[in-house]
């Protein structure tokens, strides 16, 4: 259960890095099949702005590059602008069969949606880290009572219905107290009440525990 609740977890924040990165790593992958595969044409400026630091080129391919003419857009640096704006016209590499994979001459590309991606990472990742350190303490505790002695196992976290309320958990002991031992599930805190059986597992060393769950 503990086991398959954890695989679910890390899945879903494998999931979510994915959409997170996906724009970005399309980008880079259009730009790489462009730089390799691409053709140089002559485009046709149709419209061209400056807005502050930015130069921009609007432009239109040739027909039989792009049959439906749309306009698309480029920034690029001041000195392509000006000798685009003077000739009425700009060179750009395309994707033959893809209009909209392009990269032109001078093009200015900004760091914007890098940014972006890099922090959503880092958010996700301090979101994930804070989630396994702490996410059994935002849960209710289990209460389990022991039917036999505590034993050393290997590390990981268990949790294994055997018969009606009787479990067989395993986790890292975080508490020892006269007569209880506290168990890290991964997901969840047990507190096992020993009930005069034995344990000899000391702290923060992974325990199996046999019981009946009564919380």
């Amino acid at each position: 259960m503990i086991r398959n609740r954890r695989l679910s977890q890390i899945l879903l924040v494998l999931v979510f890095a994915a959409i997170i990165n996906l724009p970005l790593l399309h980008s880079s992958f259009t730009k790489w099949r462009v730089e390799r595969s691409g053709e140089d044409v002559t485009a046709t400026v149709t419209d061209h702005q400056v807005r502050g630091s930015e130069h921009l080129l609007e432009f239109t391919f040739p027909k039989d590059v792009d049959p439906d003419q749309a306009r698309w857009t480029a920034e690029v640096d001041g000195a392509t602008y000006d000798a685009a704006v003077a000739s009425g016209s700009l060179r750009v590499r395309v994707l033959p069969g893809h209009p909209s994979a392009y990269q032109a001459d001078g093009q200015v590309t900004g760091h914007l949606g890098l940014i972006l991606t890099l922090l959503a990472d880092l958010a996700l990742l301090v979101c994930t880290v804070l989630l396994l350190r702490y996410r059994g303490r935002f849960r209710p505790e289990l209460r389990m009572v022991a039917v036999e002695d505590v034993e050393r196992c290997p590390p990981g976290a268990v949790l294994d219905r055997i018969d009606g309320l009787v479990y067989t958990a395993c986790g890292e002991v975080t508490v020892i107290e006269d007569d209880e031992i506290v168990l890290d599930l991964g997901g969840r805190m047990l507190r096992v009440y020993l009930d005069g059986h034995a344990n000899p597992v000391g702290y923060q060393q992974p325990a199996r525990v046999t019981g009946r769950m009564v919380g």
